[in-house]
């Protein structure tokens, strides 16, 4: 039976908990991480019904995607999200928080959206960048492949879906050693000329030291010459999804589609509704605040949620047709999750069927 350290490495090697904001609180926020799993409920958010609900389907685990606990904790009384910690610990049942790291996914809660309301040729709207280190390493012909080895094993080399990713290109390296060296090849106050491969390679920077420490263990050498320097790369990871419509529509005819798809109980649309749209720029929850780098991309509609007074004149002086589908559209990924753990592995996973939307319509 799956232990929970082993779901969140499995959701960790898919959606990686580091992807999420600084000011974020993602991974296993109550529980034991050698407990086993013996089932999953799939929320938006954890309710003091959700504990219940999971209770009822004898689901030891909960993953949310809003985090019950964002700050710190002083005390936690049988009350309020007290009262949801309590029945949390009292019925043993684990809580993960999967938040922007999800959201940041390529098929994420905003691909979910997408999915949802039909939108075709879904990329990321605003890719990340990420730093990457690049090794260049000179080493004697005969000691090229070991030192590939070693340094496969400590990380080097991957790309994507791809392991022992190297560079090589055969030259000649020259050294004098003076009195006091002790080479491994060579005599000490004469010039040596040697056949050497020079390899190039990438690795996640954080494997620096490790990487510099198997250089200095395999490397035949006493003082190997290497290089590394770090470079940015644009990320499978970003905010938002774009997509494109099967047909031009005017976007007051097709926001009623979305209302409808998405559960919506009031959509407000700023800009002229009237507007021929093909390309939708979506970020799922509260994405205003990127409406600059949305506008940028040239889509022809933005949809987020949570878009106050102010910020929708903004919107109107950049001239970005933007409609706000409620923070709640987000409760598409309660079963766009369930979905997403089947696919990497899990079983028991149940979608949570308790409607958490804070606000009634009337």
């Amino acid at each position: 039976m799956l232990q929970i350290r082993e779901l969140l490495g499995k959701i960790d090697a898919e959606i990686p908990f580091s992807k999420a904001e600084s000011w974020d609180n993602v991974g296993l926020l109550i529980g034991d991480m050698s407990s086993e799993v013996t089932g999953i409920l799939t929320t938006l958010d954890c309710t003091l019904e959700v504990v219940q609900e999971a209770v009822a389907k004898h689901c030891n685990t909960i993953i949310a995607h809003h985090p019950l606990i964002f700050s710190g904790i002083k005390r936690i009384e049988n009350k309020g999200y007290g009262a949801v910690i309590h029945a949390l610990i009292k019925n043993d049942i684990q809580l993960i928080a999967m938040h922007t790291n999800l959201d940041a996914y390529d098929r994420g809660v905003s691909a979910m959206i997408a999915d949802k309301i039909g939108l075709t040729k879904q990329q990321i709207l605003l890719p990340a960048e990420r730093e990457m280190a690049k090794l260049q390493i000179f080493v004697p012909h005969e000691h090229a492949e070991p030192l590939k080895r070693a340094l496969a094993e400590a990380g080097v080399g991957r790309i994507g879906d791809y392991s022992d990713c190297f560079f090589q290109l055969e030259g000649q390296g020259q050294f004098r050693p003076n009195e006091s060296a002790s080479p491994y090849i060579g005599t000490s106050n004469q010039l040596e000329v040697v056949d050497e491969i020079k390899l190039e390679c990438v690795f996640e920077p954080h494997l620096q030291q490790q990487v510099e420490a198997t250089i200095h263990t395999a490397h035949p050498y006493e003082e190997p010459a290497y290089d590394i320097y770090r470079f940015k790369v644009t990320d499978q990871f970003g905010t938002g999804i774009r997509g494109e419509l099967e047909t031009g529509i005017k976007a007051e005819e097709w926001l009623l589609h979305v209302k409808e798809q998405l559960g919506i109980q009031t959509l407000r649309i700023i800009g002229d509704s009237s507007k021929m749209i093909s390309t939708v720029g979506i970020i799922s929850g509260a994405g205003v605040s990127y409406m600059k780098e949305v506008a940028a991309t040239g889509v022809d509609l933005f949809l987020t949620g949570d878009i106050k007074y102010h910020e929708a004149h903004d919107l109107l002086m950049t001239g970005l047709l933007t409609a706000d589908i409620e923070h709640y559209s987000e409760q598409v990924m309660i079963a766009g999750l369930k979905d997403l753990l089947q696919s990497f592995g899990c079983t028991q996973v149940e979608a949570s069927e308790h409607a958490t939307h804070p606000f009634k319509a009337i």
